[in-house]
């Protein structure tokens, strides 16, 4: 897997499923400017919270293959792992899919990110341990202090300059 940082303004996505783990991936595409479509016939109090701070599409169906034609960003977090399957199954060459529940049934993990200022750190087990991922992004989180962010920010700053 090749660790990448896209630009996710913009570009559609769609996410099967309404619970902690669908939020979870809900909160990190939506703060980033993606155009999110939400189908699931139910979703968590922490999901509809989201929903209406981005002001996100809900479709209350469960999700089906022709849900997700034209998505850039599929995420299926669902708690039936035959849709799940027939899901991912059904996404085109050019579709980037995450399965929450079967890490190898997709072509991309979405990681636990740290973000400060400028400063982003992505953090993965490839799928093989949420709980550690958790932990690893917190101990890296714990490593990055003021100081660091205003030396980052104000590099950051002077690279772009003025007429960037």
């Amino acid at each position: 897997m090749l660790p990448l940082h896209i630009n996710m303004s913009g570009k559609p996505v769609v996410i099967a499923g309404g619970g902690r783990i669908a939020a979870r991936r809900l909160k990190a595409v939506a703060g980033e400017g993606a155009s999110v479509t939400v189908i699931s016939p139910d979703v968590s109090a922490d999901m509809l919270e989201l929903i209406e701070k981005h002001g996100v599409c809900w479709k209350r169906k469960k999700a089906e293959p022709e849900d997700v034609k034209g998505a850039f960003l599929i995420i299926l977090a669902t708690d039936d792992c035959e849709a799940n399957k027939r899901i991912a199954r059904s996404a085109g060459e050019g579709q980037l899919v995450n399965v929450a529940s079967e890490a190898e049934l997709g072509n991309v993990y979405v990681p636990k990110i740290v973000k400060k200022g400028n400063i982003t750190i992505s953090v993965s087990t490839n799928g093989a341990s949420p709980s550690h991922t958790i932990e690893l992004a917190g101990r890296i989180d714990g490593l990055i202090d003021d100081e660091l962010i205003r030396e980052i920010d104000e590099l950051f700053r002077k690279r772009r300059g003025p007429n960037r």
